[in-house]
């Protein structure tokens, strides 16, 4: 594939290093070359924060730098780039930032990205902030650059640690120009009454558990990883060895629950939905459907091909029940298709 952008990714010592690893796995099947620096610190932290090794991250990129090479082409102004991130950025690497200090590769580039007038977005991972923290990062933004701490979106009502990553990632691409379907739009509050949408919410969750009927009437569940499409549609993946692939091809109709880990009866909460299930052809709507799966399980990018030896699956509802204890002790709502 040739690739038509650059960009300029930086990964520091600061805790968060997962949000660079997921950046450069989201940016692996786009049109963006990356050009990755690890500074040393953040190779300790990679070991210690998660279970990457540290040349399986390197490899996620297009290009890679030794981070004590200042000779290297993204030292100069004259390789043009759509600019640069740091993520996360630590305290020292701001610092050198905001006082010009380019004694790196790392923070050369930051430097180059500034004067050349490009983008470039420092994630300052550190809590509590003391004045000190508070007036480098004014001076790194005097200079033209983007402070973006990782701080979460909560109205996307994330439930897990990887929804809370994908959408910070996502607003730092979306920050930087390049379109993704990491992160949530905020569409204002939805007003209150019946509706045939299914919530943005609880379409961020990563699974949703499938029940189906065999060929001799016995009922089976499983949880699959699912990519949402237009029109309410659902797109997962498996196996037709599976008990649940038998199961959807003697019998398309399906029953769906979408449905968050809560701790107390109010916090009761999701979407129960029936329908049928149906084979996706190879052909337009399996790469688009592929493409939604993709952007929303960048890890999927290393098993196409055990992903195409499998089937994908459109579900379309025809049902939908919305249970919300926060609305009152067994609040419902049903919405079916005309």
């Amino acid at each position: 594939m040739t690739k038509d952008r650059r960009l300029i990714v930086g990964i520091t010592g600061s805790s968060g290093v997962i949000l660079g690893i997921r950046l450069l796995e989201a940016l692996q099947d786009s049109q963006v070359e990356t050009h990755l620096i690890v500074s040393p610190a953040a190779r300790l932290t990679i070991e210690q924060e998660t279970r990457w090794k540290v040349d399986d991250v390197m490899a996620l990129a297009d290009v890679t730098y030794n981070y004590r090479d200042l000779g290297a082409r993204i030292a100069s102004g004259s390789f043009t780039t759509q600019g640069m991130v740091i993520i996360p950025c630590s305290i020292k690497t701001l610092s050198a930032v905001a006082n010009s200090l380019a004694g790196d590769l790392l923070t050369r580039a930051a430097d180059v990205t500034l004067k050349e007038g490009r983008p470039l977005l420092l994630v300052v991972r550190e809590a509590p902030f003391h004045r000190g923290h508070i007036r480098l990062m004014d001076l790194a933004a005097a200079a033209g650059a983007v402070i973006f701490p990782p701080v979460p979106s909560f109205y996307t009502h994330p439930q897990s640690v990887d929804a809370l990553v994908n959408n910070l990632v996502g607003r730092v691409l979306a920050r930087l120009g390049i379109e993704n379907s990491l992160y949530q739009e905020w569409q204002g509050i939805t007003p209150a009454g019946p509706s045939s949408k299914i919530p943005a919410d609880l379409l961020a969750l990563p699974l949703v558990t499938l029940a189906t009927v065999g060929a001799e009437g016995a009922p089976h569940a499983a949880s699959v990883y699912f990519a949402a499409g237009e029109d309410n549609r659902l797109y997962f993946f498996s196996s037709p060895a599976s008990q649940h692939g038998r199961d959807l091809a003697a019998n398309p109709a399906v029953a769906l629950t979408l449905s968050p880990v809560v701790e107390g009866w109010r916090d009761i909460y999701g979407l129960q939905m029936r329908g049928e299930a149906q084979l996706v052809p190879a052909g337009p709507e399996w790469e688009r459907a592929y493409q939604l799966y993709l952007a929303r399980f960048p890890f999927s990018a290393r098993f196409k091909e055990e992903m195409a030896r499998n089937t994908l699956y459109v579900f379309t509802p025809q049902w939908l029940r919305l249970v919300d204890n926060w609305r009152g002790f067994g609040f419902k709502e049903e919405w079916t298709k005309a």
